[in-house]
This record gives structure tokens, C-alpha cells and sequence, in this order.
């Protein structure tokens, strides 16, 4: 698979290769010491003495494109992506001339797509697909300008398979949040529907201790009171000196002779009648007494 081709457009700044045309050149009507400076310091891998030329000649020429192409350079390569892609739109914007807008725009798309891989790095993959499509369309532009640009043909097809690539990653990624959000309640679900089964449990065992509670206090209560016969003997101990209203009354001596002798009288009564039947019947009389 092949890899983004030209990270930069151009190995030396466009603005020097019009400028080494004075008479031709229609964009730039004079050298500039300032951007001949910037040109030998970004030739030499010096992108912030270079940048700090070109910003020189940018107040010098704040109209020529080139200058401003020549800036976005050296912030690109200086890693300063944002203030590059500021620099590179002001040189696609007439009336720069056509080579250096078709430039500005393959450059742009780079810009675009280094800060697009950036983000897909992170994960952030909304934020890579509108990077992408930024670049996508920077390329599409200087495809315009320059049909016959290859390079930035096979950019622009590198960044519309890294557009749909993101588009399927983040749908994956919103499928699995999905799942993890589904999953994350059904946990959560589990965690209160467990918390309510432990509360019922707590309150059962609740129920169950107050009523070991009571029955242990009404055992405790039963065993307290006393039993009919001991309260019956306690109440006899209590109060020795009152008589016994369930015994009888002893009788006199004189009463229990005569109830003696009237047993005796009923005895012989008895005896008597027993010998009575006993002739009637002619038989040893029985003793039924």
C-alpha cells in the first residue's frame, strides 16, 4: 500500500523558483532579500529562522502569494499545523497565480491530513472524518488547478478511503458504547434488584429476631408466675392464722354418742328383718349386713 506522497510540494519554496525569473514572473516584480534568506534557511532544515524571514517579507508583501505559500511551509514543517493551514488559504486566494494556488491547495490537503491521522490516532474519529474531508476537498482543488497532478489525484483517493474508514470505525465505536451502556444497566439493574433482595432479607431476619424476641419474653413472663398449688400454698403461708372454711365444725362429745347409737339401732333393725324372711322362706337366713 502505498504511503501519502510530497508531505511538502516543492524541495525548495516556490517563491525562490519565481523569483529566479524576475522578468517572467507576473506575481513577483522584484526579489526579496527577506524570502532569499527564508529559502537558504529552510534549505538547511532551519524552519524557525526560515519562518522568522518569511514573516519579514510577508510585511513587505502582504499581497503576494508566493510569500504566504512560502510561510505555510516552514509552519508545516515546523509542526505548527493550525497556523500553517491560516497561511496556505491566504495563498490560494487570487490573485496569486495558478501554479502557486494549485501548490497552496496540495499543501493545504496535507496540512488536512496530517492533523486527520492525528485525531484517528486518538480515537477521535468524527473530528478525523471533517479533517479528511477538509483534505479531500483541498486536493479535489488543486487537482482543479492542475488536473495533471498525480500526487495529489492519489491524495485525494487516500483520503476518501480514510474518510469511509473512520465512518466504520465510529460506527463501531457507537455500537460498542451502545453495548456498554446496555450492559452497564443491566448491572446496574442487577445491583438494585440484589439491594432489594438483601433489604427483604435484613427485614425478614428483623421479623424473625422480634418475634424470637417476644417469644423468649412471654416464656420468660410464664415461668415467673407461680403455680396454682404453690400460689395457693403461698396465699396459706401467707395468711396462717385464718381458719379453713372448707373443714367442718368439730362436733360435741354428748352428739357423737347419740349418732353412734343410732348406728347401732340400724343394725340390729338390720339383723332383725334378715331372720324374718329366712322363716318365711325356710332357710338359714343370710347375712346381708
Amino acid at each position: 500500500m502505498r504511503t501519502l506522497l510530497l508531505l511538502l510540494s516543492l524541495s525548495l519554496p516556490l517563491a525562490d523558483a519565481v523569483g529566479a525569473g524576475v522578468e517572467e514572473s507576473s506575481w513577483l516584480r522584484s526579489e526579496n532579500e527577506h524570502v532569499r534568506e527564508g529559502n537558504a534557511k529552510l534549505k538547511a532544515g532551519d524552519a524557525k529562522a526560515a519562518l522568522s524571514a518569511y514573516d519579514r517579507a510577508a510585511r513587505e508583501l502582504p499581497s503576494e502569494g508566493g510569500v504566504h505559500l512560502d510561510r505555510g511551509l516552514a509552519l508545516l514543517k515546523s509542526g505548527q499545523l493550525p497556523q500553517a493551514r491560516e497561511a496556505l488559504r491566504l495563498a490560494t486566494q487570487p490573485p496569486a497565480a495558478k501554479p502557486v494556488r494549485a501548490d497552496a491547495y496540495y499543501d493545504l490537503g496535507n496540512a488536512f491530513y496530517k492533523e486527520a491521522d492525528t485525531s484517528a490516532g486518538a480515537d477521535d474519529h468524527e473530528q478525523a472524518q471533517k479533517s479528511f474531508r477538509e483534505a479531500a476537498d483541498a486536493f479535489k482543488q488543486a487537482l482543479r488547478l492542475r488536473p495533471g497532478d498525480r500526487n495529489a489525484a492519489w491524495n485525494f483517493e487516500l483520503a476518501q478511503r480514510r474518510i469511509r474508514e473512520q465512518e466504520q470505525k465510529q460506527k463501531e465505536k457507537q455500537e460498542q458504547q451502545k453495548q456498554d451502556e446496555q450492559k452497564d444497566q443491566q448491572n446496574q439493574d442487577q445491583q438494585n434488584q440484589d439491594q432489594q433482595n438483601q433489604d427483604q432479607q435484613n427485614q425478614d431476619q428483623q421479623k424473625q429476631d422480634q418475634q424470637k424476641q417476644d417469644q423468649q419474653k412471654q416464656d420468660q413472663q410464664k415461668q415467673d408466675q407461680p403455680k396454682p398449688d404453690q400460689q395457693q400454698q403461698d396465699q396459706q403461708e401467707q395468711q396462717p392464722n385464718q381458719p379453713d372454711e372448707q373443714q367442718p365444725t368439730p362436733l360435741p362429745r354428748e352428739a357423737e354418742r347419740a349418732l353412734d347409737a343410732l348406728d347401732d339401732t340400724s343394725d340390729n333393725l338390720e339383723r332383725l328383718r334378715a331372720a324374718q324372711r329366712a322363716a318365711r322362706e325356710r332357710r338359714e337366713p343370710e347375712k346381708d349386713w
